[in-house]
C-alpha cells in the first residue's frame, strides 16, 4: 500500500521522537478498511472516530500529555477530530492539529522544553 503525504509526515515525526526526543509516543490506528462486522467489534472494544493520530502520555508542568492530529501541509481536520481535541483539552491535555512534520516537531520540542529547534531531513 503506498503511503500518502500525511503518513510520510507522521513517520518523520515518530522517527524524530525515537532518535532525538526520547519520549513515549503511541499511534492510534483509526484508519482501516474492514468488514462491517469487524468494524462493529472494534467499536465495542473502544475504537472511535476522530481520535488523534499521536499520543504522548508523558506530561509537562502544565499538561497531562499531548495529542497531535497529523495533517499534510494542505490537510484539514474533520469536525470529529476537532471535537476529540476539545475533549482532551478539557481533561488537561494539550491537543493540536499539526500541518506537517516540522510543525509537530516544533510542538514536541516546545512541550518538553527540548534544546534547540530541529529541521526535518
Amino acid at each position: 500500500m503506498p503511503l500518502n503525504a500525511e503518513a510520510i509526515e507522521q513517520i518523520i515525526v515518530v522517527e524524530f521522537v525515537k532518535q532525538i526526543a526520547c519520549v513515549p509516543v503511541l499511534h492510534i490506528a483509526g484508519e482501516r478498511k474492514c468488514s462491517p462486522q469487524y468494524g462493529a467489534m472494534l467499536k465495542r472494544l473502544g475504537t472511535r472516530a476522530g481520535v488523534s493520530d499521536l499520543f504522548f502520555p508523558r506530561g509537562n508542568e502544565k499538561f497531562s500529555g499531548l495529542w497531535i492530529e497529523m495533517k499534510s501541509n494542505t490537510g484539514k481536520a474533520t469536525p470529529l477530530q476537532l471535537q476529540f481535541l476539545d475533549e482532551m483539552r478539557a481533561e488537561g491535555y494539550m491537543g493540536i492539529v499539526a500541518n506537517g512534520a516540522q510543525e509537530a516537531i516544533n510542538c514536541i520540542v516546545d512541550f518538553y522544553n527540548l534544546p534547540g529547534r530541529y529541521k526535518k531531513p
